[in-house]
């Protein structure tokens, strides 16, 4: 531990109880950025305290910040800690962060390469996309959109990940965000196989699935405007898919009853 605040003051030592944000040499934990939410989990120390890190994030450029509340016992400034990350919810960030390359991929091909991002949000239970496009998305439109990033995800290829200079990345083919910042050297984020090589390439410094199959299952859940010439998409994957889906068969299947009618009907 190389620091620890207190309402934003450094102190030396906190106690069971306390809210505390911790700074530490090295760190497993994914701190916020590019639109993925921090890593969660619990830190341990060999004298017994426990600290719950609810949240992490990045300050002053590469500093991962650790914000959470002392379960048990104490923690100072010196100790050694072992850090262990909430593992499930990071493999459900990491299958929504894969998806939204695979989204934003379909949505070009099908839309047209004026679609960039606008701007995106990746939580463990759904994944938010907002894209440049003048009207509503059309029902076969998005039905299109879902059925390739399913494709892609049933195909199960490898996601690989290869650290370039920026100028090598983009002549590689890779796709820049438009605002985000990125250091001379690059993640590169390639997935799903292609007639023409990799489906989708692009910078990106999140945590990502080792193959597309991870994914599982990928739904659009809604679509609509957010400012002039600007559309968000709302889906989920995996598990929450499957949830999704169970609820909406539940609700048509309760419709056919009171309707006395089968749910094809």
């Amino acid at each position: 531990v190389l620091a620890l605040l207190v309402g934003g003051k450094p102190v030396e030592r906190v106690e069971e109880g306390q809210d505390v944000a911790v700074v530490v040499n090295q760190s497993p934990f994914y701190g916020e950025s590019g639109g993925q939410m921090g890593d969660s989990g619990i830190f341990f120390t060999p004298h017994g305290a426990e600290i719950a890190i609810g949240d992490t994030m990045k300050k002053l450029g590469d500093l991962v910040v650790h914000v959470g509340k002392v379960q048990r016992g104490h923690l100072a400034v010196g100790d050694v800690v072992e850090m262990r990350i909430d593992l499930q919810r990071r493999a459900a960030l990491r299958a929504n962060h894969s998806a939204t390359h695979l989204l934003h991929e379909a949505l070009r091909r099908q839309l047209g390469t004026h679609i960039s991002q606008k701007g995106s949000l990746v939580a463990p239970e759904r994944l938010r996309f907002d894209i440049s496009h003048p009207k509503a998305l059309s029902p076969e439109e998005l039905r299109r959109v879902e059925e390739e990033v399913n494709a892609k995800v049933r195909h199960n290829s490898e996601v690989v990940t290869r650290l370039m200079n920026q100028q090598e990345a983009i002549d590689a083919g890779a796709m820049a965000l438009f605002g985000e910042k990125y250091g001379e050297e690059v993640r590169v984020l390639s997935m799903g196989d292609d007639h023409a090589g990799k489906y989708s390439v692009e910078l990106c410094g999140g945590t990502h699935v080792r193959r597309t199959g991870d994914i599982g299952l990928f739904k659009i859940v809604g679509e609509g405007a957010v400012a002039a010439g600007v559309r968000r998409i709302e889906a989920v994957t995996g598990a929450a898919a499957d949830d999704y889906m169970r609820q909406r068969d539940a609700a048509l299947q309760n419709i056919a009853g009171l309707l006395k009618a089968r749910p094809e009907e």
